[in-house]
């Protein structure tokens, strides 16, 4: 009888600290759909992984490896592509190399690469005014549980955006781009993830190495400076709600032209970019709409300057921008 109500009792004392853990894994998870988002950036900035997704844009499938490392140096990254040309992107906190062995090349900037998902703002609260935040419950991703997360526009200037986040340690497992109707444009999808382990000095070294290659090299200059310090000489009429000017840019984009203007629109998670040029004798102009996957551009003619917007947004945006471009007064 003794050894009965000593079972009993040890018994309900397990149930207890099982239901104290659970209760402290779930407090432990974000509360909402910003503190998921807040810490998926937080996890993708300071863990080290190792990674192989698959990367749906254009009507094509590319398989793709990721390496990243964090430290108190810095951060350190590796993409490489899997399938097609072995092209690599190497990233630290001050350069970016990408290496292309379809036309020999090496480009050496500044400025971070175009990634398959986008950065998540900070202030998440901006985009509540043009965004819905919410949590869409749990789902599975190679094998492992993600609560999924959406950012649902509310407008039709807009895409939609979903996450699924690993439950344990927060990593973006997959993303999902989505146009006006909510069909999926761009999916990036892990089909393998290592996290927290060690990554090996080697995993993150090239293995092509540019010998023989043409180096092109980004250089930051003061002629360059000023141009960027600039007022824009072109302005944008009719801008969506939320969309504000985050950059202004002059720069020459085809040899022998002049310099053209370079507007960045952005409404914290989306980016326009408007390219303001003269139309040189002889060149042919283009107006209209085009598009390629989830990018979109419009160009038209104003008082002799070719004007493009482009950018990954619905069509009625680079439209409505790029008809509404004008002289600055």
């Amino acid at each position: 009888m003794a050894n009965s109500k000593a079972e009993k009792l040890l018994a309900a004392a397990a149930l207890l600290m099982l239901g104290q853990a659970v209760l402290a894994q779930q407090s432990a998870h974000p509360a909402n759909a910003r503190q998921w988002l807040d810490s998926m950036s937080s996890s993708m900035r300071s863990l080290d992984y190792d990674g192989t997704f698959v990367y749906y844009h254009d009507g094509k499938l590319e398989a793709m490896r990721i390496v990243h490392q964090a430290n108190a140096g810095g951060e350190k990254e590796r993409l490489m592509s899997l399938t097609g040309s072995a092209r690599e992107v190497l990233r630290d906190d001050k350069v970016v190399t990408c290496i292309m062995p379809d036309n020999k090349s090496v480009m050496v900037g500044q400025s971070r690469p175009r990634q398959p998902y986008p950065d998540v703002p900070e202030d998440l609260d901006s985009l509540s005014p043009h965004y819905n935040l919410s949590d869409a419950g749990d789902d599975r991703v190679a094998g492992m549980m993600a609560r999924v997360i959406a950012i649902t526009p509310r407008d039709r200037f807009r895409y939609g955006y979903r996450f699924w986040i690993d439950t344990r340690n927060h990593m973006l497992l997959r993303f999902e781009l989505s146009d006006e109707e909510g069909n999926a444009i761009e999916q990036v999808m892990f089909t393998a993830l290592r996290v927290g382990e060690g990554i090996p000095a080697e995993a993150l070294e090239p293995s092509l190495s540019g010998d023989g290659y043409n180096w092109f090299r980004q250089e930051n200059s003061d002629a360059g400076a000023a141009l960027q310090a600039a007022s824009p000489q072109w302005t944008v009429g009719q801008l969506p709600v939320g969309f504000e000017m985050t950059d202004n840019q002059r720069k020459r984009v085809r040899q022998g032209g002049e310099h053209a203007e370079h507007l960045v629109y952005s409404d914290g998670l989306a980016t326009v970019s408007v390219y303001v040029e003269k139309l040189m004798d002889g060149t042919r102009s283009y107006t209209g709409l085009s598009n390629m996957g989830a990018m979109n551009a419009y160009g038209a003619v104003v008082d002799g300057h070719q004007v493009t917007v482009v950018g990954e947004v619905p069509s009625a945006t680079v439209q409505s921008m790029a008809q509404s471009v004008a002289r600055r007064q």
